[in-house]
């Protein structure tokens, strides 16, 4: 138990005039120069002070006159002024709409009014504010607990949480969020997530699929290329652009060869592509030697997988009347979005809003983070960031100091409150170019999902030990095909046949190669198709399980093999 929480500094009455204060503070040590100065010759100025005028003017006005501008810029630029500076605000706020307790003294004779501010604290960072109200039933507690819209205004920031204790309730402001704007260049990985601005992160783990929205000009293509520019160096990514735009211009990008998808066909064989390695995913950790139930795939060695999706909204208008397409586009997405995370497959979708007429609401709730630049009707924000924020007050700011500011919008958690959000500078005017940065991209090989550290040996001893058959190569293939076209023609991975075949010639049943490549004959096709419908219909549990019911139903086993 805490006996001490330090809230920050409590809010007193003589902070209304802390800006008078710390200038005569500044002041002062200039008027007692002067005083040890001119009290020598005391005398001689009451003798002729027109003579001594000039003098003590040079000496006194330069200071009164640049100390209030000094005042001012730090009260702008330094952070231990920022803080007194907040205190004043708090200070006026309490006293202007009477928020303390007053009692009537006699002193001297007069009646004098006694006020007492209840216990008000103020914290302030570079980019946080937190205010914290006394409540244990006094007068003020009701008004106290709903003033999350109004510190909002008073501090020109985003209200972002309220949480409660035993005694206090306190508020959570984001402010300063043009100083947090980080460069595209600074985009990075860091424990905490994917860098977007100096206090803001997005851990695709804790956070999965991530929600883009915005109008056209917003900004939305800019932060877009920003963030795949920074997941392209630590995972693979499948881009996906029914627009033929932006992202189309990737595809002669080393790092994304092959994995640029415009044609709605395309598309949807992308989606049913990574529902295949999400799966594998999922079987490759249950197989593994250290498996452990709430492990991810980064703890497995996996990279991370992301699909990106411009404007989800034509390629749906692509197939709107194709309505099989859009029932098997609309599955596969569901699958990856309900399902990808602990697989390491992650969803990032921009959308100018993700009306539910293209993106099902129970779907997008899913995608639990959520970012939009550039402006967007009220109906467009409530879209975006849900019932949590249906009250905020989502500011339309085209200038910041003056001066016109690209890629400004929110950022949210889903079902928590927005908070503005600004888009990392990109240098154009300075040459940046995208293309350029993304041809340094590395080439990431194409990584083979770690298997059962056995399963890998034995798979190993198969393609050792078999030596190619005496027969003509041609002869053989009139009754025996290639593994590849069997696994293809029936949409299947080698990587699980290959599994299924060490479990199948462990207990009896052999393939041959054919210039070290595996061969079935029909029989033996027939096997591994009955073992993987055996497999699906048991819950996917177990392969020696389904390998031996098999061949249990052609009456064969380990036994009938080794004799």
């Amino acid at each position: 138990m805490h006996l001490f929480t330090y809230r920050g500094l409590r809010v007193h009455k003589f902070y209304r005039h802390i800006r008078v204060i710390t200038s005569f503070l500044m002041l002062l040590p200039f008027l007692i120069g002067n005083g040890f100065y001119y009290y020598p010759i005391y005398d001689l100025i009451i003798a002729d002070p027109l003579f001594y005028l000039p003098k003590i003017l040079l000496t006194i006005l330069p200071p009164i006159v640049i100390i209030p501008i000094v005042n001012l810029i730090l009260y702008q630029k330094v952070l231990f002024f920022q803080r007194l500076n907040s205190l004043r605000i708090m200070t006026n706020f309490l006293l202007e709409n009477r928020y303390y307790l007053s009692k009537t003294v006699k002193r001297d004779g007069k009646t004098v009014e006694k006020i007492s501010l209840p216990k008000v604290y103020v914290k302030r960072g570079r980019y946080q504010l937190l205010a914290s109200f006394i409540l244990e039933g006094n007068k003020f507690q009701d008004r106290f607990i709903n003033l999350g819209a109004t510190l909002e205004v008073m501090y020109n920031g985003d209200f972002r949480n309220k949480t409660f204790d035993e005694r206090f309730v306190q508020y959570e402001i984001a402010i300063n969020r043009i100083a947090s704007r980080i460069n595209v260049s600074e985009v990075t990985m860091t424990d905490q997530g994917i860098r977007l601005m100096k206090d803001v992160f997005w851990d695709y783990v804790a956070e999965p699929h991530l929600l883009i929205g915005g109008g056209t000009g917003g900004g939305k293509t800019v932060i877009l290329m920003t963030i795949v520019l920074a997941l392209a160096k630590i995972g693979f990514i499948d881009l996906c652009d029914p627009k033929n735009a932006d992202l189309s211009g990737l595809k002669n990008i080393p790092a994304f060869k092959g994995r640029v998808f415009i044609s709605k066909d395309d598309i949807i064989s992308c989606l049913k592509d990574n529902v295949t390695e999400m799966e594998n995913r999922y079987e490759t950790m249950q197989n593994h030697p250290d498996y452990k139930i709430g492990k991810n795939f980064a703890q497995y060695g996996l990279k991370p997988k992301f699909i990106v999706i411009d404007e989800w909204a034509a390629f749906i208008a692509k197939i709107e009347n194709d309505y099989r397409l859009q029932a098997e586009a609309t599955e596969y997405l569901t699958q990856i979005v309900l399902e990808g995370r602990q697989a390491g497959v992650f969803v990032i979708q921009a959308m100018q809003r993700p009306d539910g007429e293209y993106i099902k609401t129970a779907l997008r709730d899913n995608f639990m983070k959520r970012l939009s630049v550039g402006h967007l009707e009220d109906t467009g924000y409530n879209m975006m960031f849900g019932d949590a924020n249906r009250n905020k007050e989502f500011k339309k700011l085209d200038k910041i100091n003056g001066k016109k500011v690209h890629g400004r919008g929110y950022i949210a958690n889903n079902g928590e409150l927005a908070g503005e959000f600004f888009s990392p500078y990109v240098p154009f005017n300075k040459g940046f170019s995208f293309e350029e940065e993304f041809m340094k991209l590395p080439v990431l090989e194409d990584e083979q999902l770690v298997m059962h550290k056995d399963n890998l040996e034995v798979v190993e001893l198969i393609e050792e030990d078999y030596e190619p058959m005496e027969d003509d190569v041609m002869e053989v293939l009139e009754e025996k095909r290639l593994l590849t076209d069997f696994a293809k023609e029936n949409d299947l991975t080698v990587k699980t046949l290959r599994k299924v075949i060490y479990l199948l010639d462990e207990r009896g049943v052999p393939f041959d190669k054919v210039d070290n490549a595996l061969v079935v004959t029909p029989f033996q096709e027939q096997l591994l198709l009955e073992t993987l419908g055996l497999f699906e219909a048991e819950g996917r549990k177990s392969y020696p399980k389904a390998v031996d019911s098999c061949l249990a139903n052609h009456g064969l086993g380990q036994e009938q093999g080794q004799a």
